[in-house]
């Protein structure tokens, strides 16, 4: 009688590669997630600009340029756009998924930016405008 413990080889390599592929399906699946969650901030970010451009307004009216946004890039290289004038301003955002923007159909107070979105395979976008 041969009493072996243990696994064999073969054994090991069916677990290991059945890790393996749970492991590939989790990771893919979060990159939307990931992207998503970039998106929500870029949301949040752009609700800021607002927020700043009307407490601006009722001061002085719209900031033709707010500090942060000359060179269109947040902090994380995160392309953003913003204009100001004397009674409205408008303030976009490139977006990784349909789900948060637009497609680059550009909404008028952001048609001047729409076509910077196409880098980096971002089409997509967030528009948001106020008027008094």
């Amino acid at each position: 009688m041969n009493n072996r413990q243990g696994f064999t080889l073969i054994e090991m390599l069916v677990v290991v590669a059945i890790i393996g592929l749970l492991s590939s399906v989790v990771v893919v699946g979060l990159s939307g997630a990931r992207q998503k969650a970039r998106d929500a901030k870029r949301l949040a970010d752009i609700q800021q600009i607002m927020n700043s451009a009307e407490v601006q307004f009722g001061v002085t009216g719209y900031p033709l340029t707010l500090a942060p946004m000359t060179a269109g890039k947040g902090p994380q290289g995160e392309d953003y756009f913003y204009a100001g004038g004397a009674t409205s301003s408008a303030a976009m955002a490139c977006m990784e998924t349909q789900e948060n923007g637009a497609a680059a159909a550009p909404i008028a107070a952001c048609s001047q930016w729409a076509g910077s979105c196409t880098g980096g395979g971002r089409i997509y976008y967030f528009c948001k405008t106020s008027a008094q």
